[in-house]
């Protein structure tokens, strides 16, 4: 009874305004949340102690700390690879129940928290979101007679991916270094175009139990057609297989001697803003084409709050404000980071700042899993040599699948 009492004190305390001390665990990039901490302060009284980290060294950091039994911080930075870790473990908190009951009521866009789910549960509140989409230089496609507006709509056209292979045939041109299609496919960058092929085809890198299911015909197919540009259409830069980040890819297409670009938003304000861009204004972007469906992959960046918190109703009251509509706004409208709430990437305001703003929620209302578990870093890296093998054709597709899927069972044992 004591307990409860307690407990039921804290939460109406909290609910008439925690004004207990709060600590921040932010990202070094995440300049639009460092700026809330006066508005935090004038809302609930103490202003927030914001320490930064970098993306790279976060894993160490959270590690290092939670398993001490201690909190970096009453809301902290979490990416989407380490959610599902830190919960198996324990150490979030459930936030099932604000999320359902506020956070989604009010806009937040429920394709976004699919790394934030861990057995049904949700451990963190995407408050930035976006996946690879199609970019293309309408020039090129000028140039050869094509529609320059089509692949405006190809997300929505089941079976496009067909129609965009069309397309780079008639761009293709490997004697003057022209290719059709562009991407990275080194290392870990191919899961993002194996992914968005895989769930397109009605496919999935994980069961609900976390079972690896991509070597499933929905996953050989998808395979099967990126084996297919390099070595039957012969439509991608076939150095494609070696680039291991976008900016390895980006400086042909910005040069304008690639039709297709399968990447992050970002590019779209660099090809056609940039003074080093060769297709200035003539970049279009969309989401991916469709097989049965279009797809990406989640790249959203959220905040949870840990069990050892010392003020978890503060690191909530923080979360909360940070994807209150206002906010999302402002952060949309003012930085390089796309709002997670729905009327907010709608704003015109966020559309003046993030032209790609639209194309970004459009995405999101297809499919954009990526296979997040405990051990994604692991099975990642069975499965992106196994797409090696494939694209060099050591092996088939089927066989490199199944490959996969038998040594991440084996990891597992």
């Amino acid at each position: 009874m004591t307990g409860g009492l307690w407990s039921s004190t804290r939460l109406a305390s909290a609910q008439q305004g925690n004004s207990e001390p709060v600590k921040l665990l932010l990202g070094s990039h995440m300049e639009y949340l460092q700026k809330l901490a006066p508005d935090y302060a004038a809302a609930h009284g103490p202003t927030p102690e914001i320490e930064l980290v970098t993306t790279p060294d976060l894993p160490v950091k959270l590690n290092s700390t939670l398993i001490a039994r201690r909190s970096p911080g009453d809301a902290v930075f979490v990416t989407a690879a380490l959610m599902s870790g830190l919960a198996e473990k324990g150490w979030l908190t459930d936030m099932t129940d604000m999320i359902e009951q506020e956070l989604l009521p009010n806009g937040l866009i429920e394709n976004s928290l699919t790394a934030a789910n861990y057995q049904g549960r949700y451990y963190g509140v995407p408050v930035t979101i976006g996946a690879p989409i199609m970019h293309w230089n309408k020039a090129l496609f000028e140039a050869r007679g094509l529609d320059t507006e089509a692949p405006n709509n190809w997300h929505a056209t089941p079976g496009s991916w067909d129609t965009l292979v069309e397309y780079a045939k008639e761009i293709n041109d490997p004697d003057n270094n022209i290719y059709g299609i562009t991407d990275n496919w080194g290392g870990v960058g191919s899961m993002f175009t194996f992914g968005s092929l895989l769930q397109g085809a009605g496919g999935r890198f994980l069961d609900d139990d976390l079972q690896p299911v991509m070597n499933s015909e929905a996953g050989v197919e998808a395979l099967s057609r990126m084996v297919d540009l390099l070595h039957l259409h012969k439509v991608i830069d076939p150095a494609a297989v070696t680039y291991t980040w976008v900016f390895d890819a980006s400086p042909a297409y910005l040069a304008g001697q690639r039709g297709i670009f399968f990447t992050w938003p970002f590019i779209a304000g660099i090809a056609n803003g940039s003074d080093d861009s060769a297709i200035q204004g003539r970049s279009g972007y969309a989401p991916n084409p469709a097989l049965e469906t279009s797809a990406s992959i989640d790249g959203s960046e959220f905040l949870s709050i840990p069990v050892f918190a010392d003020n978890p109703e503060g690191g909530r009251q923080f979360i909360k404000l940070a994807t209150s509509l206002d906010k999302q706004i402002l952060q949309g409208s003012t930085s390089p980071w796309a709002p997670s709430v729905d009327a907010a990437l709608g704003h015109p305001d966020v559309s003046g700042n993030l032209p790609f703003a639209e194309v970004i929620r459009q995405s999101y209302q297809y499919p954009v899993d990526g296979g997040y578990s405990p051990d994604r870093e692991r099975w990642e890296e069975i499965l992106t040599g196994q797409l090696s093998r494939a694209f060099s054709r050591d092996v088939t597709p089927k066989e490199a699948l199944d490959e996969a899927v038998k040594l991440i069972n084996a990891s597992r044992t």
